[in-house]
């Protein structure tokens, strides 16, 4: 791919060989490789010298030639450290505040520190932890650590259901709203669909059923006036039916009825699924009776 005039692969052969010569080896802390050995070879002859061009961990031999050592064991023997030591910052590894910006741009939910001294890392995921509130780990070298995590899925919603959420909510913010559904997972397509409680019930051929609840509302007047009554709910839902019988909201599932034999009673019924509507045209009643009763 490159084409360096004077620049070749290194051949072992020719370590030992007059004249000048710069190699760039790895690793950079000397713990293995063809660095180690070329550096067991040169590190004896003060004409040598050798460039650290990153940070070492503490107890590897990068660490000690950088901080001085005259005298490094290596593999049970002994060698003299007589080349020149120099030290550049040339490191591909992130520092701490790299690694601040980097989770702040990515916004991970779980960090793990896996290279590095354990006191500095250590010290750097309760920095993390208290600055972004996320898990840290810092596992052992061999040690096996799961990571638990929330699965995304984007998944349309028929709008009809969004419509019937968006009714459920009687405050004018609609910051609350009910949703109700069932969710049909397709494992041989790995597909997750959102319908209705009505579109399963005739799928699977099973009866729907519902939960209705009433109170009975008693006014100081001699009877109840509808017209009004009527009237005042429709600010409510403006597609009410004021029938013989009383009043129909939201299709059927809040019905206001008079009592029978009782002229001064309402009796207000609702669908559990209109709960949260219910203290909302409880008050308009008794505003209603309150108003006919002056």
């Amino acid at each position: 791919m490159f084409d360096f005039k004077h620049i070749k692969p290194f051949d072992d052969s020719v370590a030992n060989d007059f004249g000048a010569m710069v190699l760039f080896s790895t690793p950079g802390m000397l713990h293995g490789g063809q660095s180690l050995r070329v550096f067991k070879q040169w590190c004896h002859d003060p004409k040598n010298m050798i460039i650290m061009p990153g940070y070492c961990v503490a107890g590897t031999l990068g660490a000690k030639v950088i901080n001085g050592m005259k005298k490094v064991d290596i593999e049970g023997k002994t060698y003299d450290v007589n080349l020149g030591v120099e030290y550049m910052s040339f490191s591909a590894h992130a520092d701490a505040k790299g690694i601040m910006q980097l989770i702040r741009d990515c916004k991970p939910r779980h960090v793990m520190f896996v290279h590095g001294e354990a006191a500095k890392m250590e010290f750097l995921k309760e920095k993390v932890e208290k600055e972004f509130r996320l898990k840290v780990s810092c596992p052992a070298n061999g040690e096996t650590v799961s990571v638990s995590t929330e699965i995304g899925k984007d998944i349309s919603v028929p709008m009809e259901m969004v419509a019937r959420s968006i009714s459920l909510d009687p405050t004018p913010a609609k910051r609350a709203c009910p949703f109700r559904g069932c969710i049909i997972v397709d494992r041989q397509y790995n597909d997750i669909e959102v319908v209705s409680y009505e579109t399963v019930a005739k799928q699977f051929d099973v009866p729907l059923h519902t939960i209705t609840l009433s109170q009975k509302i008693t006014g100081k007047v001699s009877c109840i006036d509808w017209d009004k009554m009527a009237k005042a709910l429709s600010k409510h839902d403006a597609e009410l039916q004021a029938k013989q019988d009383g009043i129909e909201m939201f299709h059927g599932e809040i019905c206001v009825m008079p009592v029978r034999r009782q002229h001064n009673q309402v009796e207000l019924m609702w669908d559990e699924s209109r709960e949260l509507w219910k203290p909302v045209i409880l008050e308009e009643i008794q505003r209603v009776i309150e108003a006919t009763a002056m």
